[in-house]
């Protein structure tokens, strides 16, 4: 029986009316979706069937796609403020569509910094945006095409950056990665600022939710992964920058012990990364301010904090930029809190989750959020370069309260920062003063953590540690970034993702620029199928603290010698800066270098100093 065009749209109609057939929604991405096929479908036990798609990036190499999966319920009403709820796990009847990104985890929208604007601007135009919500315990899998490994694909669950406050998982489309490198990715999202990291000190709000909401989405995977072909053997867990500070806490992590194999922290230094409850009293009682809420008992407060809208909340804590991990040993009923000491104590005992490790760090991190600050060519005086790192060293010092018989002396550590990085003999070159402010930036902030952890945990297992000098090639791409600024945080990310090798870009990409993103995204993918990033052309040698080797990737890639790496500068954050602050905290009944993050500047307070150099900046002459 022939039907006319009309009546087939018209029986379409009503099917959909009466709930017959349920549309389907999908979204753009930087590949095509397979035409005339099959929706991929999967069963997920105890929570129901998943309807995913097909992605091809040319006619031969596609991709799997199941986007917006639920890992724990919704945070929300009681479950704010509180760890995820995984028992039960969300379920629903008939089928789930999977195409499309889950919204992304309620903040601030708008507020990116420079680095960030310059890597979205790489990806396609028609990037999807999911919104925004507190419902966002969402997961996404990207699985290769063709025959399995008969123990499965290798795993690889990225944890996104954004200092805490920011990100989202819907900006890493996987398909690239996927295709070329027959691995399986996983992309997570979890709770954020207020919402991700308040406290009260007690166990009303013992905060560190962001964290335990990824452990449950390790504890889904490590469930739930074979049934797409994944190996629940072999996850390997990497993140950048606060992603990356993930990764290096979960490896110190009780809570976190047997669920990933392997780990990847690129640019995000977990040692210097968390506060203790003490540091956070301050906060609560300015978010109790903020929102006219009483302050004590807490769980009145925290009443009110759950009456408050999520949008709110995020908006009006906004200002507050040192949401992040804390020492939860004192603030959690949990027999097993998350971090039960401070990460140094953690890894100085050796009771941590030793697992091969990659880390590393680029040339020159914060070149683009001092470029915000200040612009045209960066040359500072003598004097901001002195008062630059006096309010950063100072303010990572935890003074005593107005009723303590402490003294500190945070001179002394001033002192000999100082005089580790005053050009010696005297030189006032403002692009010299510069240099060497941004060196002491990576070297602390950066190299100096990573590479203790790497340290300690080659005693256990192999470490490997990069440092990524390469500039892109393709003149577009750098085009605002000025030389002097070498290749700042992020550069790397857009060869470990596979950006030049996206479908259909604007962007014409340097052959040379090709060849690096292999080089990077075929490093991942040996380190996570075999714990050794080598190649056949390229030797990388482990880390040791008899033999710190790191890989200088450029367009020569070779291991490090004294010449390329400044050890000295690594040896004086992790040896010589922490006997200094025990000096100048000696005279202090209460405080311990120890107890504080005094070793290494806390990362997620990295962007709170800029605010601090940028008034410096633009209230004293160039």
């Amino acid at each position: 029986m022939k039907y006319s065009v009309w009546f087939l749209s018209a029986l379409l109609q009503q099917f959909l009316f009466l709930g017959i057939l349920t549309p389907v929604y999908t979204q753009r991405t930087h590949a095509r979706q397979g035409i005339n096929r099959e929706a991929p479908i999967v069963q997920i036990p105890e929570q129901g069937t998943l309807i995913g798609k097909e992605i091809f990036l040319t006619r031969t190499q596609r991709v799997l796609q199941y986007l917006g999966i639920p890992y724990a319920q919704p945070p929300i009403g009681p479950g704010r403020f509180s760890a995820p709820i995984t028992n039960p796990l969300p379920s629903w009847r008939g089928n789930r569509t999977a195409t499309q990104f889950g919204p992304s985890c309620q903040q601030v929208s708008g507020n990116k910094k420079l680095h960030e604007i310059h890597y979205i601007q790489l990806l396609p135009p028609d990037q999807p945006d999911p919104g925004f919500s507190e419902d966002c315990l969402f997961l996404n899998i990207f699985v290769p095409d063709g025959n399995r490994p008969p123990d499965g694909w290798p795993v690889m669950v990225w944890f996104h950056g954004g200092d805490f406050n920011t990100g989202t998982p819907a900006i890493w489309d996987a398909s690239i990665f996927v295709t070329k490198q027959k691995t399986l990715v996983v992309t997570v999202a979890y709770r954020l600022n207020i919402l991700g990291f308040f406290t009260t000190t007690d166990a009303a709000a013992p905060g560190n939710y962001g964290m335990l909401d990824q452990i449950a989405a390790l504890d889904w995977i490590r469930k739930n992964i074979e049934i797409f072909g994944g190996s629940s053997s072999n996850i390997v867990i990497y993140g950048h920058s606060s992603g990356a500070i993930s990764v290096g806490l979960h490896m110190l992590s009780p809570l976190s012990r047997g669920k990933f194999s392997k780990a990847i922290a690129l640019s995000g230094d977990a040692i210097g990364s968390v506060r203790t409850p003490e540091a956070e009293e301050p906060v609560v009682d300015l978010v109790a301010d903020k929102f006219g809420c009483i302050r004590r008992p807490t769980y009145k407060l925290m009443e009110c904090l759950r009456r408050t809208g999520a949008e709110l909340l995020v908006q009006v804590s906004s200002d507050i930029e040192t949401w992040g991990p804390i020492v939860d040993a004192e603030t959690t009923n949990s027999s097993d809190p998350f971090l039960p000491e401070h990460p140094k104590d953690i890894l100085d005992s050796g009771n941590f989750n030793a697992v091969p490790l990659l880390t590393g760090f680029t040339n020159n991190e914060q070149a683009l959020v001092y470029s915000q600050a200040i612009g045209g060519d960066g040359g500072i005086n003598l004097m901001k370069f002195e008062s630059l790192i006096e309010e950063e060293i100072t303010a990572a010092i935890q003074m005593p309260d107005e009723n303590s018989t402490c003294e500190v002396k945070p001179h002394l550590a001033v002192d000999a920062v100082l005089f580790f990085y005053r050009p010696h003999p005297p030189n006032q070159n403002p692009a010299v003063l510069r240099d060497k402010y941004l060196d002491f930036q990576t070297e602390k902030n950066y190299a100096s953590g990573l590479t203790l952890m790497a340290g300690k945990l080659s005693r256990k297992e192999q470490a490997f540690v990069y440092r990524f000098d390469y500039r892109p090639r393709t003149v577009s791409v750098t085009k605002n970034v000025s030389e002097w600024a070498g290749v700042p945080h992020m550069f790397e990310l857009q060869f470990i993702w596979g950006l030049p090798y996206t479908v259909g870009s604007t962007t014409q990409w340097n052959a040379a620029d090709k060849k690096m993103a292999d080089v990077m995204m075929t490093m991942m993918t040996n380190f996570a199928k075999s714990g050794n990033p080598s190649q056949p052309n390229i030797k990388w040698e482990p880390f040791t603290e008899n033999n710190p080797g790191i890989l200088i990737i450029n367009r020569n890639i070779n291991m490090s010698d004294s010449s390329s790496v400044d050890y000295k500068a690594l040896a004086f954050w992790n040896e010589y800066y922490p006997m200094v602050l025990d000096e100048a905290m000696n005279n202090c009944c209460n405080m311990t270098a120890g107890s504080m993050s005094f070793d290494h500047y806390s990362y997620k307070n990295i962007y709170l100093l800029t605010s601090i150099f940028v008034t410096i900046l633009t209230s004293a002459p160039l």
